[in-house]
């Protein structure tokens, strides 16, 4: 069963571990894969994996996120089908088809997949509660590619058989998979910038979800947390800022080059405000937000949702330095 959250709480799962994971670093290798006339996506096996799951009940279905020890995204080429295979922490696999745009960007190919590994609640009456297993059926997603990161962002339906309860459905909700740490295949190729992109600016309702890992005094901590605020999305000189504010978890703006109509990575060199959420001493985890680094970030438009997603590691100056963090920021106009 996945762990999951609401999302304006905080909560901590602490494992004992033996050894630090490796850091959110690229370790792509190899020769460049030879040309076969299709648009050449960075395939390969990612094994640093983080995921949320969001929905606008989190009671029936509730939120889920965090980074998922030991979970696997696979992406396999034929032509411009990209294959991506994600199988989570508990062993549950999902896999989508997409159809490569360019070289760091593709939209859902098959919609109505139908993917399992999500959680519904029969609440029968106060502290009674049931979850079974629930399955999405999507509705559109989108595939990006920045700085060694992958991310898979789709939004589609929820349905449960949930017992006594019966049939528990909820129409649009959104799932995100975040990886990086990519083993073998091919050599990524930078995106070409679309000349004349006119992505979707205005104010935008969102949620956000953030997931913290860090290895401290031989333990592996993770946490996860989230609340909700405002974006505004602006054009920049050819470029997209996102502005976000109003959330305790989460704050700053990106600066975004489109690679599409409905997509854009983030610029190099930039940071946004969180909390350290992890425990940083007797206290427990600090309130107060300071700059995380971003490794790697990219947005992607997926019907009437947006997504910002994100990935990076607290400064050595930092009260939680070395922590890794991702997450995403899901909004509607």
């Amino acid at each position: 069963m996945r762990k999951y959250f609401i999302a304006t709480t905080l909560v901590a799962l602490v494992v004992t571990g033996c050894g630090d994971r490796s850091s959110l670093s690229d370790s792509s290798g190899g020769p460049p894969a030879p040309d076969s006339g299709a648009i050449d996506f960075p395939i390969g096996t990612y094994m640093n994996c983080a995921q949320g799951m969001h929905n606008p009940d989190g009671n029936i279905f509730p939120n889920i996120a965090g980074f998922e020890s030991g979970a696997v995204l696979t992406l396999a080429q034929s032509g411009r089908t990209v294959m991506a295979t994600y199988v989570d922490q508990n062993g549950v696999t999902e896999a989508f088809s997409f159809s490569a745009t360019t070289s760091t960007s593709a939209t859902l190919a098959q919609p109505g997949q139908v993917i399992p590994g999500f959680v519904g609640l029969c609440v029968m009456g106060p502290g009674s509660e049931r979850r079974y297993p629930a399955r999405m059926t999507v509705t559109a997603g989108a595939l990006t590619y920045d700085a060694g990161t992958v991310f898979v962002t789709v939004t589609g339906g929820l349905e449960a058989d949930a017992g006594s309860c019966g049939t528990e459905s909820l129409p649009a909700a959104s799932f995100w998979i975040l990886c990086k740490d990519r083993q073998g295949g091919a050599l990524a190729v930078d995106a070409v910038e679309a000349p004349v992109v006119q992505l979707p600016v205005g104010q935008y309702a969102c949620g956000s979800q953030v997931a913290t890992y860090d290895h401290v005094n031989g333990m592996n901590r993770y946490v996860t947390g989230g609340g909700s605020g405002t974006l505004t999305l602006a054009e920049d000189g050819g470029k997209v800022t996102a502005q976000y504010s109003g959330d305790s978890s989460l704050a700053g703006t990106l600066r975004l080059v489109p690679t599409t109509s409905t997509t854009a990575r983030a610029e190099a060199g930039q940071s946004l405000m969180t909390p350290c959420m992890v425990p940083v001493g007797m206290g427990g985890p600090s309130q107060t937000p300071e700059a995380l680094p971003i490794a790697a970030g990219s947005l992607a438009l997926n019907d009437s949702t947006l997504f910002i997603a994100f990935a990076g590691t607290m400064a050595a100056s930092s009260s939680c330095p070395g922590a890794q963090v991702a997450g995403s920021v899901l909004c509607s106009k």
